[in-house]
């Protein structure tokens, strides 16, 4: 253990950005120049906070803070890398058909100082990730295959993408995500920092604690901040007790924000069953809260207020969904609403130009884009979307303009529904939702997600469906799901609504 670093443990809602940011303010106010401040974080959101508190307190832009990246953004910059040295989507398909694996995907671009970032699919999915653990983990190609212990995998295949990627990459001078942690371990001397901040550490793998120390060798003072309740990132090659081990020096934030008691009570019954984690001690707000057990949704006040419903894998989120759908509410999943942003797009549109509105040229472009131009159900001539060329882009049209210069044919009082072309089930889905009085161009009051993905999000009231598996309940680490729900159970402010399951593997929160 490092005898200059402080573990800060924040149990939910108990303020742990705030502190941090604190910290930063503090080191700034003792004249320490920001230049000589590090702050490395497991996601950008965190990084951001500190940013904007920072800034808008010391009247300072974020180029003032160019250490306030993920690990991932720090071994970009430090050594030295551009886009075109990280490895793309082409660059896995091509390395994909070298060895008969399928390794489609896209480039995404991290809002973390424009790193791209390739997200795989196909048959080499698998078979990238176990080799990308492999190096987080800091273990060898055997091992980690038979710990993984997933023999649709063939050994053979690992082993031949393997080689074919560090080929590919030393013939063309490029990079994966795991060799920008690797190499800034082994190549780069980090700055001096008088204080590094390390956020969310207890969802890091064995390979970045080694980034960690190595920019904590040159730094005065080192906090560790985070959770090792809500480690549930194992399958990614973390080792909680990485984190447990980082100090013996502990702060335990005590006063939690967010949970009522009665939610309170629900959690501290859930973490008492993890095994070998840092006993803390927190107090819940002063209000009662509520905590409901339900056999079935249709038991669940959905129809007002703001609500989050999680699961603990995507197929039981979908099934909710389904059900959601049927019932005739309004939800959005991964993000996106049930109904689409082209049909919501198409649906204000043509209401806009109904109630005798002007709508501005991109709405109306994307819309001829987007409805029929052919056959009987045909909203535009053939050609409109190129005499809509002619239009000021800049500018305003009208339903008259529209028909008199630019193709439109449809009447005015064609419904908005057949103008989408919509299927008869997407009608009655959505008319199903106007008769709950809900706005299809407003924010779903409803989420769904994964508690995974619902890790570090609250809302005013959640529902949990204790709905697992055999490998989740059975596996090498069950004591996982004490962590896994205990996120879930923690997300709410309010109201938790426990959703019990039928199934054979469920959880007993």
């Amino acid at each position: 253990m490092n005898p200059k670093t402080t573990l800060i443990l924040g149990p939910p809602g108990c303020g742990k950005t705030y502190t941090l940011i604190k910290r930063v303010e503090e080191a700034l106010e003792e004249g320490i120049h920001p230049s000589r401040i590090c702050v490395v974080s497991f996601t950008t959101k965190a990084i951001n906070e500190f940013i904007e508190r920072a800034c808008a307190k010391f009247n300072l832009t974020q180029k003032d803070f160019p250490y306030f990246k993920t690990l991932h953004a720090m071994g970009y910059h430090g050594l030295g890398l551009m886009r075109t040295d990280v490895l793309s989507k082409e660059d896995y398909r091509t390395i994909g058909d070298k060895v008969g694996l399928i390794m489609n995907g896209k480039d995404n671009t991290s809002v973390d100082d424009g790193i791209p970032i390739p997200t795989i699919e196909g048959s080499g999915a698998k078979y990238l990730q176990t080799l990308m653990r492999r190096t987080y983990r800091k273990v060898s190609l055997d091992w980690e295959y038979s710990y993984t212990g997933d023999y649709s995998l063939h050994f053979e295949k690992l082993d031949q993408l393997d080689r074919q990627i560090e080929e590919y990459k030393a013939a063309n001078q490029k990079v994966d995500f795991a060799d920008m942690i690797y190499r800034y371990v082994h190549e780069v001397d980090p700055p001096n920092f008088d204080l590094l901040i390390v956020d969310e550490a207890q969802d890091l793998t064995p390979l970045q604690w080694e980034m960690v120390w190595k920019i904590g060798e040159n730094s005065s003072r080192i906090i560790i901040a985070g959770d090792d309740d809500q480690c549930i990132h194992r399958w990614t090659a973390v080792h909680v007790e990485d984190f447990i081990n980082s100090s013996s020096t502990i702060e335990v934030l005590s006063q939690s924000y967010r949970l009522p008691r009665s939610v309170w009570e629900v959690a501290q019954n859930v973490s008492r069953r993890i095994p070998g984690r840092i006993p803390k001690d927190f107090l819940p707000r002063d209000e009662v809260g509520s905590v409901s057990r339900v056999f079935n949704l249709v038991e669940i006040p959905l129809y007002e207020g703001s609500w989050t419903i999680m699961a603990r894998i995507n197929s039981y989120v979908n099934d909710i969904a389904e059900t959601l759908r049927e019932r005739g509410h309004f939800y959005s999943i991964k993000g996106n609403p049930s109904v689409s942003k082209q049909t919501r797009d198409i649906l204000s549109v043509w209401k806009d130009l109904q109630e005798g509105r002007s709508v501005a040229f991109h709405r109306i472009k994307d819309f001829y884009k987007a409805v029929p131009k052919r056959g009987e159900k045909a909203v535009l001539k053939h050609g409109a979307t190129k005499l809509l060329e002619a239009a000021d882009p800049e500018g305003v049209l009208s339903y008259d303009n529209l028909q008199r210069e630019f193709g439109l044919i449809a009447p005015i009082d064609r419904d908005a529904m057949d103008v989408a072309n919509l299927s008869d089930e997407e009608r009655i889905y959505i008319r199903a939702i106007q008769r709950r009085g809900e706005n299809i161009d407003e924010p779903p009051r409803i989420k769904l997600s994964t508690i995974h993905a619902m890790k570090g999000g609250e809302d005013d009231n959640v529902v949990v469906y204790t709905g697992s598996t055999a490998s989740c309940m059975e596996g090498k680490h069950p004591e996982d799901e004490h962590r896994i729900f205990y996120v879930g159970v923690t997300r709410a402010r309010e109201n938790l609504y426990i959703l019990e399951s039928g199934k054979r593997y469920r959880y007993d929160i």
